[in-house]
């Protein structure tokens, strides 16, 4: 292990205590605080019994060990409930850890529910110096960067007015923009991308991305996986409590959606259980990169190849395949249909087919999408499979090289941006 650490954690474990093993029948009063101070004494005295003991305990962290060099920018993926938001309220010091321990070089700051800790009677001014107090920031730092706080967080006609009038996303905005100006050694980010509108989130990574260019330190929790590979170089992996994986940001995207997150590129059906009906079976999809298994982010800028295999059982009928990709909401995204001349419209023999569809490179934008498969005759038209979900994958922009992102970084909406022909000309001056 390295020296040169701006935080450590050692043996990092963090128990809860929920609910009692079962509900008894109802019980008075004073029979009941007989019961808790009977209950609590076993407690003291360890005459709890394991049983009791095993129920009424949540490990939320086990025995975690995590060192983050100067200057890094480690993001933290994983599961609702894997422990990503207990490892930073224990880094930040709001929650104390049950075993192990923790320590920081520099001065830290964390953006965890951002806004929550204003006060609703005082004003948007007040409340900027009483949450950089809190932070860490002196009065006089505060002035001097009062002017750029408000800016970044655009409720500067507000100001003045009393926080209670603010809708909740002028809180969020104005309790990032205190966290975010501070300069901190050490910054914990979690889940900030999940609130505001998508104009606020642009400027919200902005910012992060600037202070992380800057030499600052930066945990960065996220759900969002294209934000934390736009971010990080670097990612762990929590599953339960536990760090399972620790490397690559890419590769840690890699494991975390092979394991846990229900992605998956490759999909094979037995004879007995496939897809279908007397008239046609599903047997195999695959989703490929250059010929290669997608088992990761895909490259927005590479083709993908989507692979179909199925079996024919009755000849002499028209086979149809077609794609339908929607985003993870279930909002339709992109349909197509097999319209080569060969086959489209053309009685089949019985056996096994494979048709190869192409979606050309640098036409999504960065997502999460869900791939259906479907497999139809004509005239009339009939529905023999169609499978839901039948994959899954994400593509990511690495922010280099030829997307059709260009040197762009602001905010870009929508499901597609594909090439498209641009002309310009000097017409005066």
């Amino acid at each position: 292990m390295t020296t040169d650490f701006a935080l450590k954690a050692e043996g990092l474990s963090k128990c809860f205590r929920i609910g009692a093993v079962k509900k008894k029948r109802q019980q008075t009063l004073v029979a009941q605080a007989a019961e808790a101070g009977v209950h609590a004494l076993r407690r003291l005295t360890g005459r709890i019994s394991a049983e009791e003991k095993a129920a009424s305990e949540h490990w939320a962290l086990r025995d975690l060990n995590l060192e983050v060099k100067e200057g890094e920018v480690v993001g933290v993926i994983g599961h609702n409930g894997s422990g990503k938001s207990t490892l930073l309220k224990i880094l930040s010091r709001i929650t104390a850890p049950t075993t192990g321990s923790v320590r920081v070089r520099g001065r830290m700051a964390s953006l965890l529910e951002v806004g929550t800790g204003f006060h609703p009677d005082l004003s948007g001014r007040e409340n900027v110096f009483l949450n950089a107090a809190i932070l860490g920031l002196r009065r006089e730092e505060t002035r001097r960067r009062f002017d750029d706080i408000v800016d970044f967080s655009g409720v500067g006609a507000f100001i003045d007015t009393p926080v209670r009038n603010y809708s909740s996303g002028m809180k969020v905005r104005l309790g990032f923009s205190v966290a975010a100006h501070l300069d901190p050694d050490v910054l914990l980010v979690d889940e900030v991308l999940a609130v505001g509108d998508a104009a606020f989130q642009a400027r919200c990574l902005q910012r992060i991305e600037d202070i992380g260019a800057s030499g600052r330190t930066i945990l960065y929790v996220s759900h969002d996986l294209r934000s934390v590979a736009r971010l990080s170089q670097r990612s762990v992996v929590l599953d339960h409590g536990r760090l399972v994986f620790d490397g690559r940001t890419l590769d840690a995207i890699r494991h975390y959606e092979e394991n846990m997150s229900g992605f998956r590129s490759r999909r094979t059906w037995d004879a007995a259980d496939a897809p279908g009906d007397q008239v046609v079976r599903l047997r195999e999809l695959e989703l490929t990169s250059g010929g290669a298994p997608v088992t990761g982010p895909a490259d927005v800028r590479r083709p993908l190849e989507l692979r179909i295999r199925y079996e024919v059982l009755q000849a002499g009928l028209p086979i149809m395949p077609s794609l339908h990709l929607y985003d993870f909401g279930g909002t339709p995204v992109l349909s197509g249909v097999d319209l080569h001349p060969e086959w489209h419209g053309q009685a089949r023999g019985s056996g096994v087919y494979e048709t190869v569809v192409v979606i050309p490179g640098n036409l999504f934008h960065e997502g999460n999408f869900q791939l259906a498969v479907a497999l139809s005759t004509m005239e009339p038209f009939h529905c023999h499979v169609y499978v839901h979900n039948a994959l899954a994958f994400w593509v990511y922009d690495p922010l280099e090289g030829d997307s059709t992102r260009g040197q762009f970084r602001g905010d870009l909406k929508g499901y597609f941006r594909p090439e498209m022909d641009w002309q310009t000309e000097r017409v005066g001056g």
